[in-house]
């Protein structure tokens, strides 16, 4: 299978999960005390995961996805089955003491609009 990628960054081992959460939030008028539907708001979408990166180079693969993580600016987020999301890297986490040749980890990514706003 294909590795998953972010920016310059290619996944040694693909994360053991990934998981899309695609949420809208429905905007509502308030006329006289009475609360009446206005619209669905826009989509708004978050990918979170964990993984493992192994072997001799474990460390190194964390700290290279770390360096990714400080680079502010949305980019393009390739899984090999379910495609390209445009989005921003919003949190990365160490999930364990780091072991000889193993880490594991978490990440999140927000979805951006092109223009690299993030929906409301």
């Amino acid at each position: 299978m294909e590795k998953m990628s972010y920016k310059t960054f290619v996944w040694p081992q693909n994360p053991h999960t990934y998981r899309e959460e695609y949420l809208r939030d429905p905007h509502y008028l308030t006329e006289d005390g009475v609360k009446y539907y206005r619209n669905m708001g826009e989509k708004q979408f978050f990918i979170t995961g964990e993984g493992s990166f192994f072997g001799e180079t474990a460390y190194e693969d964390f700290r290279r996805l770390i360096k990714v993580f400080e680079d502010m600016d949305p980019g393009n987020l390739e899984h090999p089955v379910w495609g390209i999301r445009y989005c921003y890297f919003t949190g990365l986490e160490l999930t364990q003491e780091p072991k000889e040749n193993c880490i594991s980890y978490r990440f999140t990514f927000t979805g951006a609009k092109t223009n690299g706003e993030l929906p409301v």
